[in-house]
């Protein structure tokens, strides 16, 4: 009878065990598909910029750039889960900057005595597919189309040779991951991070033909090219 009463006690105690495991499990929240919706976000970036060139006073000019930063708002509508992809739409607008690092003119590197720099206002509309993994990391690629307008902001050496703006085509490819923060412990129990994405990738954006005028009256053209990497925060309601 003793025997038979400690059998009993224990058998109840692996119940009581494998039933509060079975509540410790149920208590982390499953990531469910997405069911779209509206989101607003930002963006922001590390930008490696190409060189950009222009013509003064009968030579030709090559500008190198220090890191460079860009900064965006964006806007967009998610059509939710259609079997393991999301695609998304939205709008984005944006401002970058990069300092001047060094003029080579006519094949001379002008170096300290260079100064000025490149800004680039940006309006986008861009699509992304986001591939849904049933985790809280989702990577998404894709891309923009829109118009920039760069402007080679007092550009010289010894006195400004470059100072105007053009405005062009422009657009961009994107590729990264997005974490979904109300699936991590940490983040979880704060409403600050509900249905909120934090997205890190990479950019390459381009633009061709801006036309300049050089403060000597000379008109080049150049190419804009860019590489980056990208952060920024969406959330959807």
């Amino acid at each position: 009878m003793y025997r038979a009463i400690k059998i009993a006690g224990l058998l109840g105690l692996l119940a009581t065990s494998a039933h509060s495991a079975d509540m410790a499990v149920q208590s982390e929240p499953a990531v469910v598909a997405n069911p779209g919706g509206f989101y607003l976000g930002t963006l922001s970036s590390l930008t490696f910029l190409d060189d950009t060139g222009f013509a003064t006073a009968g030579a030709s000019v090559s500008t190198d750039y220090d890191l460079g930063f860009y900064s965006a708002l964006r806007a967009g509508y998610s059509f939710g889960t259609y079997g393991f992809v999301s695609p998304r739409l939205e709008l984005e607008v944006g401002y970058g900057t990069a300092d001047v690092n060094e003029h080579t003119i006519g094949g001379v590197n002008a170096g300290n005595a260079s100064f000025g720099e490149a800004r680039a206002i940006q309006g986008y509309v861009n699509g992304y597919l986001d591939i849904e993994t049933s985790t809280a990391f989702t990577p998404y690629f894709g891309g923009g189309v829109g118009a920039m307008n760069l402007e080679l902001h007092r550009q010289g050496v010894t006195g400004i040779a470059m100072d105007d703006d053009d405005t062009k085509f422009a657009y961009h490819l994107d590729a990264g991951v997005g974490i979904k923060l109300d699936t991590i412990s940490f983040f979880r129990d704060s409403s600050l991070f509900a249905n909120t994405t934090f997205d890190i990738g990479y950019r390459y954006t381009a633009a061709d033909d801006f036309d300049f005028t050089g403060t000597d009256g000379v008109t080049s053209s150049t190419d804009f090219s860019s590489h980056a990497v990208t952060m920024g925060f969406r959330r959807q309601f």
